[in-house]
């Protein structure tokens, strides 16, 4: 069997600045170190920095009760509104936002105070997209684009950093039709986009009845969601796991060629004892 790692794998920058911030906050401030929720979308990840003393904030509505504690934002972003409440009673903040979701968040919140209806493709419920809520029209997918009704003669088109590229494809080409004068500032977190760009290079060639493909990552991971979605588009000789253990269950018979990817937080080890585990038992 051949094994193809893709050429972009492992942490982006975003998640790895994220982690190296949240670890420095332990010989820079006192306990308790609360994070305002999974710190990226890797339970592993998560559940070191729990095992290391960290807390997991359950409930943000609980936040005006807390003094003199160190919170830790997500790599996703947070909310202006929660950054205020954070700062009464004498509690720190440390921002570990990726600096890209930063810049679009702050891009969209002029957008917003400029009178501009922002159309914003994301997920519900997604912590990006919370981070933000308050000055955006949250869409999924070209159906709800179709049902939005605007009076506004202002209209921007802007995403959630994690989307695919055939999302804002389609939803672009959806807001135009229904609104040909709004204006598109969307972007793709650029080790999201290398990724799929990457994914769809190879699909083009490895998509036969003998090609298989594993994508690495957290279920709740967005942006390695889109890879699985972007991969059955073409195969359906996939498998979406999180660790070893979703792999020792995988038929790999008749394989000849494995092709490998992972979402922007899925750790190397994670993905290296995979491929070690393959190449040792299944070649």
């Amino acid at each position: 069997m051949n094994i193809i790692v893709m050429e972009k794998i492992g942490f982006c920058y975003g998640v790895d600045r994220s982690i190296s911030i949240t670890k420095q906050v332990k010989d820079l401030y006192p306990k308790p170190w609360i994070l305002l929720g999974p710190l990226v979308h890797n339970d592993i990840v998560n559940q070191e920095l729990l095992d290391n003393g960290f807390e997991m904030l359950k409930n943000k509505n609980e936040i005006e009760n807390f003094q003199n504690v160190t919170f830790i934002s997500t790599a996703h972003g947070i909310n202006p509104n929660l950054i205020e409440q954070i700062k009464k009673n004498n509690n720190t903040l440390i921002e570990t936002t990726c600096p890209i979701v930063l810049k679009n968040n702050n891009k969209i919140i002029d957008y917003a105070k400029k009178g501009y209806d922002v159309i914003y493709i994301g997920k519900h419920n997604h912590q990006e997209s919370d981070g933000i809520i308050d000055y955006i029209k949250l869409i999924e997918n070209v159906e709800d684009i179709n049902n939005l009704d605007l009076n506004n003669n202002l209209v921007v088109l802007t995403n959630q950093t994690t989307m695919s590229i055939k999302d804002i494809n389609d939803c672009t080409e959806a807001l135009l039709n229904k609104y040909p004068n709004a204006l598109i500032d969307t972007i793709i977190c650029p080790a999201t986009k290398e990724r799929q760009v990457a994914l769809l290079k190879h699909l083009d060639e490895y998509h036969g009845e003998f090609d298989k493909w594993l994508i690495i990552g957290d279920k709740l991971s967005n942006n390695t969601r889109k890879l699985s979605e972007l991969t059955k588009n073409y195969t359906n000789n996939y498998h979406f796991v999180e660790n070893i253990n979703d792999v020792k269950v995988i038929d790999f018979s008749n394989t000849i060629n494995l092709l490998v990817t992972s979402g922007t937080s899925t750790p190397n080890s994670v993905i290296n004892e995979i491929v070690e585990y393959i190449t040792k038992n299944i070649q």
